[in-house]
């Protein structure tokens, strides 16, 4: 794995700059969660009963899941139109709904072709109506086993997280005979968000303190990853072989949750404050807006670093 050494910042800048990007992160997720996790409107996220409770964890898991490796405007609005099509069933029975209706809900958000959703090119020749397909079957046949098992989703995840940490929460989802077909890589960036959000709603938002905010995970996708390098609170960066400028972030992961836990930030605020900085269109990766930046009196930038295009002098 090509890699790069540079220098980094100071302990103590270190510390200041992630203070901002937990502070950005907490202030702007709390106005933009409802937004991020797509709710349709026939779902309450701030009810406080048990049962809409139960409906918004399982559409969560399924928004997590069609996630994967998706146009993020395109997902919410694809996990809106199931949910409001399909109601109920979706959340309960969706081995009811026929292929052919759920069918012609995903071609009419992402095309007939699903290129508006999933993006082609970069799926080897796996069709997009082939991932949707098998992720909801993942989802599906998990909602299968906690009804032939009597159990509600909400218990399960309390049970998990009670005096543990959201790691495992994580690992449960993740190796679970039936819903790890649904996700992508080891080490999926979608099932830690949805452990994120669920950590989230219980503390933040339904007030059962069952897991600490402090034990969320890290997401870090390459925007994140670009942020950590392109600022220097990485020392050595990571990068594609044939690519060189383009960074490989779930390489550098581990490497980023460390710094992010001993400063004893907030890893989920801290890792929205940095992707926020590329969704507000400071950290772009042509181009960066360093001017205006929130961060840019502490940032090295470093900003041949890039997450997805590749360099252009």
């Amino acid at each position: 794995m090509p890699k790069e050494k540079q220098n980094s910042l100071s302990d103590e800048e270190k510390n200041k700059l992630l203070l901002i990007l937990e502070k950005q992160g907490k202030t702007k997720w709390f106005k933009r969660w409802k937004k991020h996790m797509a709710f349709p409107n026939n779902m309450n996220p701030l009810s406080k009963e048990k049962n809409e409770q139960e409906k918004v964890l399982r559409f969560l898991l399924l928004r997590a899941l069609i996630n994967q490796q998706a146009k993020f405007e395109k997902v919410r609005e694809m996990s809106i139109k199931i949910s409001e099509e399909f109601t109920d069933v979706l959340l309960f029975e969706p081995h009811r709904i026929p292929e052919s209706e759920l069918f012609k809900v995903f071609k009419n958000v992402a095309g007939e072709k699903g290129s508006l959703l999933y993006r082609v090119g970069a799926l080897g020749g796996i069709k997009p109506i082939s991932l949707f397909a098998y992720r909801f079957k993942a989802y599906e046949g998990f909602i299968k086993w906690l009804n032939e098992s009597n159990q509600f989703f909400f218990d399960l995840i309390i049970s998990q997280l009670k005096n543990k940490k959201a790691f495992n929460l994580f690992e449960f989802l993740n190796t679970h005979p039936i819903l790890e077909a649904g996700w992508v890589g080891n080490d999926p960036k979608a099932c830690r968000m949805f452990v994120n959000w669920v950590v989230f709603l219980l503390n933040e938002i339904w007030k059962q303190e069952i897991s600490k905010m402090e034990d969320t995970l890290m997401i870090v996708d390459g925007h994140v990853a670009k942020v950590f390098c392109r600022s220097g609170l990485l020392e050595e960066v990571l990068y594609e072989k044939s690519r060189p400028y383009i960074i490989q972030a779930s390489k550098m992961r581990l490497q980023i949750e460390r710094i992010v836990s001993e400063s004893g930030r907030i890893p989920f605020y801290v890792d929205n404050g940095a992707f926020y900085l590329f969704e507000d269109d400071f950290c772009t990766d042509l181009n960066p807006d360093c001017q205006n930046c929130p961060i840019n009196k502490i940032c090295k930038k470093y900003t041949k670093w890039t997450a997805y295009q590749k360099w252009m002098e």
